[in-house]
């Protein structure tokens, strides 16, 4: 049994990997499309399907609505500034998106000076939103680097290589 497991921690480290190495190599000719490790398609193309706003960026506020009127949902606002505009934002802008304030206390909490990369669902009619799916938020390191994750293994992406990899999944 602990080498079944073994192996499966094994051949997700090697996938994982696989997404830090660079686009030319000895074997891809220059010119040749960068294709996204596998790992990354399964996951990419719901997330892309389902989302109003994709983008990276940085969080520059949060701010709680614990309004005590009846029938009043309680919010909360996090603001951003969009450093890689995916879908339906533009670079630089500051975007503000409400949560229901339910999630904050299911721990999705966001930190001021965070960087983040969101699959966001397109806005209910209270004007509320959140990450798509359990899957729909990714950190980003200091470097500009999306931080995959499974299982026990923290790998790296270069952003440009992740945004590639959500526009070729939008297209499927």
């Amino acid at each position: 049994m602990r080498s079944v497991f073994l192996t499966a921690v094994l051949l997700t480290t090697i996938t994982v990997i696989g997404a830090q190495r660079p686009t030319v190599s000895r074997r891809q000719p220059a010119g040749v499309e960068f294709r996204p490790p596998i790992v990354l398609q399964p996951i990419l193309h719901p997330l892309a399907r389902s989302s109003g706003q994709i983008f990276a960026g940085t969080v520059l506020e949060v701010k709680h609505d614990s309004s005590g009127s009846s029938g009043a949902v309680t919010t909360t606002s996090i603001r951003f500034r969009v450093e890689e505009a995916i879908r339906g934002v533009r670079k630089g802008q500051v975007v503000e998106i409400k949560e229901w304030g339910g999630l904050w206390q299911a721990g999705e909490r966001y930190r001021r000076g965070e960087r983040v990369l969101l699959f966001l669902y397109p806005p209910s009619r209270l004007g509320l939103t959140s990450p798509v799916g359990h899957a729909g938020r990714f950190s980003v390191d200091s470097a500009g680097h999306v931080i995959l994750k499974s299982g026990f293994v923290r790998a790296p992406i270069g952003i440009r290589k992740f945004v590639m990899a959500i526009r070729k999944a939008e297209t499927k």
